[in-house]
């Protein structure tokens, strides 16, 4: 039988590779890679030969003596720690000095984990971090479904392949509920008992994995109620696995995953801030490089574990297709499809609100750029104290006339010349939004610029093409379809005047 609780496993295989919808990019990384995962680390290279995981004894509880161990075997080769390990060398008042003690701590602390185990969690902490304490022992499964079903031998070749996607989506379940709690048995019970002494004091555990606890119950009763008795029933009547039984628990699969909103949303500050930790505290860089190696890990790094939950909520899909495309009943065609159904809604759910919050990140940045309101020249003190209130532009007010959900973007942005009635040329820089065009001037001794023309509203705007192959007129109309105001833009290529026009007409088509 295949044990799924403190053993050590390999990288995920399966018919079905992982994939990434909601996040561009490849986030995973090797562990052997000088930049230590996803993280470009700045600290010393560690000998690889010093990465071992023999170099650390288990969780076992006990005294006995262990050969050859001692406290801090990770610290860096010889030149590194004449001053302090791996905080690096410094004269001999070095306010690096200052850190030893915590240094030395740190390691002491980490050795007698190593030796005697984990010390358990206060009451107050258990409720939210100790999930399934005690019950790994449960997650085990046989090494394959032929163990289950004594006449696989007979069974069709279409069928037997069916069957092998239907054991990868059970037997990855556990592993991934594994992985989940390397962060909450290993790396946020570590950080939690250290702290508790005074150590590392400064790291946020529930920036780093506040979110996971809910994950893990989240799987669990997955397991629970819809995997684990589709192969219960299968280990007591010796008949095939039957897809047809995982239909109810995979069309609440929203209502079931709902954690995976407030992870997703979160995961780039998340990953951000464990990378910060990593490049500039030293004793949060050893504690991760101590967790990393050590046998209940499995080799897995930091980042790796952090977007696991990602990788895991876009493989469903996957799984259930291999499913479904060796099965060849129409009833059990029909009740897959379905499931896959209802777990591609979860998933473009999810991807919506990942855009929505990183349109409004992009907002909050723009607007930061943008400083004061300045677009009359008042002619006394008592008119500029009365037009005081009257001059704040707020961009992260709703637009008018969509939906709530739709956020204002940022969709072009640069220098031109604009031409005003009979003035001369002058230099501003646009904004392009959603629904607006700002017209803003740069400040030299300030980051951000003046609006100084009052917003044109894109649903008032009209762009029309000059005989110059770099210009533009903008025409802003009243309510009455007037002419209110107009500007000639002077792009720097015609390219740009294209791109303009291109993206100003793309906004108002929305």
């Amino acid at each position: 039988m295949q044990s799924f609780g403190p053993l050590d496993e390999g990288p995920l295989q399966g018919l079905v590779g992982s994939r990434i919808e909601i996040y561009e990019g490849q986030h995973r990384t090797s562990a052997q890679s000088t930049a230590g995962g996803l993280y470009a680390r700045r600290g010393p290279k560690l000998d690889p030969n010093r990465l071992r995981l023999q170099d650390y004894v288990s969780f076992a509880k006990g005294s006995g003596q262990v050969r050859g161990l001692s406290p801090m075997r990770f610290r860096e080769p010889e030149p590194e720690k004449r001053h302090g390990s791996h905080l690096g060398a410094g004269p001999p008042h070095s306010p690096k000095l200052k850190e030893v003690p915590k240094a030395r701590e740190l390691e002491r602390r980490l050795y007698t984990f190593s030796m005697f185990g984990m010390p358990r969690l206060p009451p107050e902490d258990r409720q939210h971090w100790e999930i399934g304490k005690g019950s790994d022992s449960d997650l085990t499964i046989e090494m394959s479904w032929k163990e289950l079903v004594p006449g696989h031998k007979e069974m069709s070749r279409e069928l037997c392949h069916q069957q092998e996607a239907l054991w990868e989506l059970l037997t990855t379940e556990l592993t991934y509920i594994k992985k989940l709690k390397i962060m909450t048995d290993l790396l946020a019970a570590g950080l939690l008992n250290l702290q508790r002494v005074g150590l590392l004091t400064e790291v946020s555990v529930e920036t780093l994995f506040g979110n996971v606890p809910s994950l893990i119950r989240a799987h669990w009763r997955f397991w629970e109620e819809v995997l684990g008795p589709t192969l219960r029933k299968t280990r007591a009547s010796g008949q095939p696995l039957d897809p047809v039984s995982l239909q109810d628990g995979f069309l609440a699969f929203s209502q079931r995953f709902q954690p995976y909103v407030q992870y997703c949303l979160r995961v780039k500050q998340t990953m951000a801030y464990a990378r910060e930790q990593q490049d500039n505290n030293p004793l949060f860089r050893a504690f991760v490089q101590w967790c990393e190696k050590h046998k209940r890990s499995g080799s897995q790094m930091l980042g790796d574990l952090l977007i696991k939950p990602h990788q895991r909520i876009t493989k469903y899909p996957l799984l259930l297709q291999a499913v479904l495309k060796k099965t060849p009943e129409a009833q059990t065609r029909q009740a897959l499809n379905a499931m896959i159904t209802a777990v591609e809604s979860f998933l473009k759910h999810i991807n919506k609100q990942v855009r929505q919050g990183e349109d409004q990140e992009s907002l909050v940045a723009a607007t930061q750029r943008i400083g004061p309101y300045e677009v009359l020249e008042p002619s006394s003190e008592e008119m500029e104290k009365n037009l005081r209130p009257f001059s704040n532009l707020d961009l992260m007010s709703p637009m008018l006339g969509v939906a709530p959900e739709h956020t204002r973007q940022l969709l072009l942005e640069g220098p031109v010349r604009v031409k005003e009635g009979r003035e001369g040329k002058l230099d501003v820089y646009l904004f392009l939004f959603s629904d607006v065009l700002l017209v803003t001037k740069p400040q030299r001794k300030a980051d951000k610029a003046k609006v100084i023309r009052p917003p044109f509203m894109l649903e008032k705007l009209v762009c029309r093409p000059l005989r110059d192959p770099n210009s533009f007129l903008a025409i802003y109309l009243t309510d009455f379809q007037c002419v209110s105001s107009a500007l000639i833009v002077h792009c720097p290529s015609a390219t740009d005047r294209a791109r303009w026009l291109d993206k100003t007409q793309q906004a108002q088509d929305f």
